[in-house]
């Protein structure tokens, strides 16, 4: 099973959950973090059942002809995609969307055996080595029994991976060793382009 957790970035971060849609054999409701641009630190304040609140002064409109807002009391958790018209009974109902979302994730945590959580990384200032350690640490508090892999992508050459995130269940892929595919170069629809680079993770884990 592939679980998202998504992207500080825009674009790569609602491709993971895409990707895992269209390459993989994975079939499950929408979880927590499908549709969010998230740091990893809001990835582990999740995961600690911080409550989610959405931050009314922060809502702006968006290209996608919906309205963005952040959660409230998140180092950095945003929707783009949830809250077309805003009022607040869309406000209401968002909020309880993401409460099941939330109910979900942990559930599906708690009862599979194993899982692969998917992040892309943009750059090393974007790495967050301290948030992982703590991801791990969380993990384990809901379900110490979960084998699970995290699988870390980017398309960064100069990216270091510190030796110490070097286990056995930590994965990382360079997504520019397999962009010589013609499906990736002929593709001139910028986000169509990303989620087809991303098909190669699927290739790689089973």
């Amino acid at each position: 099973m592939f679980i998202s957790l998504s992207s500080s970035h825009i674009g790569n971060a609602c491709a993971v959950h895409e990707s895992i849609n269209n390459y993989s054999s994975t079939s499950n409701k929408t979880l927590f973090f499908d549709w969010l641009v998230t740091s990893m630190k809001s990835v582990n304040q999740i995961l600690e059942n911080t409550p989610i609140i959405f931050d009314t002064e922060s809502i702006r409109p968006n290209t996608l002809n919906n309205t963005s807002i952040n959660f409230k009391n998140f180092d950095l958790l945003i929707s783009h995609h949830d809250i077309h018209d805003f009022n607040d009974n869309s406000i209401n109902e968002t909020t309880n969307k993401y409460i099941r979302r939330y109910e979900r994730l942990i559930n599906t945590i708690k009862e599979q055996q194993k899982i692969n959580f998917i992040r892309y990384c943009k750059n090393q200032q974007n790495l967050e080595e301290k948030e992982i350690y703590t991801f791990y640490k969380n993990i384990n508090n809901i379900n110490p029994n979960l084998i699970f892999n995290f699988v870390l992508i980017s398309d960064d050459n100069d990216l270091i991976i510190p030796n110490n995130l070097l286990q056995d269940n930590f994965i990382y892929i360079n997504l520019n060793n397999y962009v010589d595919n013609d499906d990736i170069v002929n593709e001139t629809n910028d986000y169509q382009k990303i989620i087809k680079k991303y098909k190669y993770v699927f290739d790689l884990i089973k």
